[in-house]
């Protein structure tokens, strides 16, 4: 068995190393370029997306800056990161069997991981880069779970998580959002301006944040805890601003079969999944300056949120729309574990089910003025019918009841809006009803599985419990998510009847086994 080398920067820079190896690595010198931004939670996205951006430019010039992350969730993750000096193998796979390219990611030069311990060298290397007037932003890659907050717009948001809550109260940095108003509050102190942009995967993401931030700092002010003018500071996007950004690209673990693609290499590496396909249409709101982002393939800046979100409702009601659909009725179906995804692509009743929907879809949004949607839905597919990429439904189960209204209700309520009827809108609630069907925890076969982590996880379960295959009239279970403002956007009762043709179709789904798929069948016609 050959040895392999562990990727660090010894072995980057050994030439003779790399000598006939197909191979994309870093043409910069990234210890010699300076640190000009910063990405919290610097996991995959973090480096196979935003990472793998600022590298084609770093690639055309190093002044451009490297990222240092911040990872608050795993110490073992970072340690590892350290053994290869934070470098990272991503592997770009096409859309033929088998087609990738290897990618030495080198554009995060270093991370820190930082706890609730503000006594520790890593949180001081924290505020000191807060106080750089070299770096002039910051990226967030965090679950939506990790904000820890309600939010229905405005300048503020609710708490729900206990560790927010006692950070509000006391000054602390247990929770992320406490740790990112801490950065703010040193930034703020250093009179310097910044940029957070949020790339977590929702709409409106950098309000979200920016009201996430500011109702730490607003307890924080009125307690003592931070300087007053402090919220004031983050409410001036001159100095500080929340850009929302749309941010795509599938990136997934490693399997099995991408041994082959690192044993051909001779390294030992973290390693990053991703497709070719990248997308990132940010608001054009640097207070502190910028890269130039819109020199990298796959990036759009444009002036305001009302054009981000255009290309935003694109993704979500079809690239997300096709994820949260197979995630639904795909796993009733049999579709879970790696390679999950593809496999549902090849079912001819989903597809049709989402080509449906997208149609509606194309006729409701707001056309982007760079994108066009019809080509994004082509792309769509052919993404999602990549045999490479080892992605499980179940990932994108992940937190499902917060994905239903933007991903299929704002389509079908926009539909509504258009004087669309109620036989056609009927294929847009079709996924809805797959998800309560989905509360059950067996398929359609009676194969029982685990559902996915989820916010409201114990009243789906309990839902789930009280419905009965083989008994149409055990819906009614559902009601209280089918009447939940939450989940659905509305009450779905006091909506016209979409809410009793909602449990009509899930009763057709709970007939028995092979009722979902037949349930799917008499909808995709």
């Amino acid at each position: 068995m050959r040895l392999h080398q562990i990727l660090d920067q010894k072995v980057l820079e050994d030439a003779a190393f790399w000598e006939g190896k197909t191979v994309q690595l870093p043409r910069y010198d990234r210890q010699k370029a300076p640190v000009k931004s910063l990405c919290f939670s610097a996991g995959r996205m973090a480096y196979g997306h935003t990472g793998d951006i600022l590298q084609d430019l770093l690639d055309e010039d190093a002044s451009v800056g490297v990222m240092t992350g911040i990872e608050t969730y795993s110490s073992r993750y970072v340690a590892d990161l350290a053994a290869s000096d934070y470098l990272m193998t991503q592997l770009i796979f096409g859309e033929k069997k088998g087609e990738v390219l290897p990618k030495v990611q080198g554009a995060i030069q270093a991370v820190l991981f930082v706890d609730d311990n503000t006594k520790s060298l890593t949180w001081q290397k924290m505020l000191q880069l807060a106080r750089d007037p070299n770096v002039q932003f910051a990226t967030i890659n965090a679950p939506e779970g990790v904000y820890g907050v309600t939010y229905s717009g405005g300048e503020f948001a609710e708490p729900v998580s206990a560790k927010l809550k006692q950070d509000m109260a006391e000054g602390t940095v247990t929770s992320d959002p406490g740790k990112w108003a801490a950065f703010a509050r040193a930034r703020f102190e250093a009179g310097l301006p910044f940029a957070l942009v949020s790339c977590t995967n929702f709409s409106g993401n950098g309000h979200y944040t920016g009201a996430t931030v500011r109702t730490v700092a607003k307890a924080w002010e009125e307690q003592g805890f931070a300087p007053e003018g402090f919220v004031d500071y983050l409410s001036d996007p001159s100095r500080f601003s929340f850009p929302n950004c749309m941010i795509d690209r599938i990136a997934v673990p490693p399997d099995a079969k991408t041994q082959q693609v690192m044993d051909d290499l001779g390294i030992e590496s973290n390693i990053v999944v991703t497709e070719k396909t990248r997308y990132w249409v940010v608001e054009d709101l640097f207070p502190a300056g910028r890269p130039p982002f819109e020199n990298a393939k796959g990036v759009i800046m444009e002036a305001t949120y009302e054009d981000v979100k255009k290309y935003e409702d694109m993704k979500l009601r079809i690239l997300n729309m096709c994820h949260s659909l197979i995630a639904g009725l795909g796993v009733l179906l049999g579709y879970q574990g790696q390679y999950g995804i593809y496999r549902a692509m090849q079912d001819t009743d989903l597809r049709r089910v989402m080509e449906r929907i997208i149609e509606i879809v194309i006729n409701t949004i707001e056309h982007p003025t760079k994108m066009n949607p019809h080509d994004f839905a082509a792309d769509t597919i052919l993404r999602l019918n990549n045999p490479n990429i080892p992605d499980d439904p179940m990932r994108i189960a992940f937190n499902a009841s917060t994905k239903m209204l933007p991903r299929f209700l704002d389509t079908y309520y926009a539909g509504q809006a258009k004087g669309m009827s109620n036989d056609e809108l009927d294929i847009v609630l079709l996924p809805v009803a797959g998800f309560l069907r989905y509360t059950l925890g067996v398929d359609d076969t009676g194969a029982s599985y685990d559902l996915a982590a989820d916010p409201i996880r114990d009243t789906l379960v309990a839902c789930g419990q009280n419905a009965q295959l083989g008994t149409t009239a055990s819906a009614v279970a559902f009601e209280a998510l089918v009447s939940q403002v939450g989940v659905m956007g509305k009450n779905l009762f006091h909506h016209g009847d979409t809410g009793q043709r909602l449990l009509a179709m899930t009763g057709k789904m709970l007939q028995g086994f092979n009722a979902v798929r037949q349930t799917v069948q008499k909808y995709a016609l």
